[in-house]
């Protein structure tokens, strides 16, 4: 379906309908939760009977968004008995990025809205409205909020689009900063917003036990000249002794994929026992991460992924670099 057509009928069910759920995934990021915080915005300004939810803690750094503390973190707050929910999942490649039960999910809502930008997403939505060009699903959402509730964008709704576009081309570094990135941005800008501000929230807010982590990241980097794999990794540990909330490795892999002939940077990061997420990065625009991440059932953007992996340290490591090896 044409995507206009898309924008048309999400306008059309929002208009016949009173209640709706909003739904990202765990870990948010910037993009996940400017996107939800943007929704959430619109949809209170409709007088729409709105609940958000990520299962998930959120990450300290974009505490400065508005009403972050009405996002609900466990499905077993709500009350989906009435199956009336219209439930909005944002930002999400597939089901199982929200940490939830997805099946449980759909039979007690009544229309599932999917929208996002990764290029693999699974369609996974009743309505799936999947933009792989748009630089963010906050970028998605101002179109759709363009197109049909112009007048009603206000300071708290581009607050939390503008900071989805920001961190998901990194700070308008990424090759997703198109020409209709800054033509949005030119536009948010209008709504007394300050980048400067905003930065300083995001990038320059951290405690002093974040730069210990860095230096522990920096002691265990290892680099392999033949692939140009540079990698380090995070123990659960390590965030229970430095009291650091597992969002303190936010933005760490830029620093790796820094170093010069790097061809993939991998963060990798423990989140249990024997259960570790890992991060990968690119600046080489003939590197294609999903090569790597599709081996693994991971997903993201060809610059820009991740996947996750389970056996000891040594294990996940061994892994990682034959995958780089074999794919890059």
């Amino acid at each position: 379906m044409d995507k206009n057509k898309l924008y048309d009928k999400i306008a059309k069910i929002i208009k016949e309908n009173k209640k709706f759920l909003i739904i990202t995934h765990d870990y948010p990021d910037g993009d996940s939760l400017g996107s939800q915080v943007a929704l959430y915005q619109l949809l209170s300004q409709l007088k729409k009977d709105v609940t958000s939810l990520c299962n998930s803690e959120l990450p300290y750094q974009y505490s400065f968004l508005p009403d972050l503390d009405k996002i609900k973190t466990s499905m077993e707050e709500i009350d989906l008995s009435t199956r009336e929910y219209i439930c909005f999942c944002l930002d999400c490649a597939d089901e199982n990025r929200m940490n939830i039960d997805f099946k449980e999910l759909k039979k007690n809502v009544k229309f599932i809205i999917n929208i996002d930008h990764h290029k693999k997403n699974t369609n996974f939505g009743d309505l799936n409205l999947v933009e792989s060009r748009s630089s963010a699903t906050a970028e998605i959402i101002y179109k759709i909020v363009e197109k049909h509730y112009k007048k009603f964008l206000n300071h708290k709704m581009v607050l939390g689009i503008y900071v989805g576009i920001l961190t998901d081309t990194g700070k308008f570094q990424y090759s997703n900063t198109s020409h209709d990135v800054h033509r949005i941005v030119s536009k948010l800008l209008k709504f007394d917003i300050s980048p400067s501000k905003i930065h300083k929230y995001i990038y320059e807010n951290e405690p002093l036990a974040r730069f210990k982590l860095i230096k522990l990241v920096f002691d265990r980097i290892n680099y392999i000249e033949s692939s140009g794999l540079i990698y380090s990794y995070i123990l659960e540990n390590d965030f229970k002794k430095l009291n650091l909330p597992f969002s303190a490795q936010d933005g760490i892999i830029t620093m790796l994929r820094s170093k010069e002939k790097v061809k993939v940077a991998a963060l990798i990061k423990q989140t249990g026992k024997n259960i570790f997420k890992i991060s990968l990065r690119t600046s080489d625009s003939d590197v294609d991460l999903f090569k790597v991440t599709g081996k693994f059932g991971g997903g993201g953007h060809r610059m820009a992924a991740g996947y996750s992996d389970r056996g000891s340290l040594k294990r996940v490591i061994n892994n990682l670099i034959k995958a780089v090896k074999d794919n890059i």
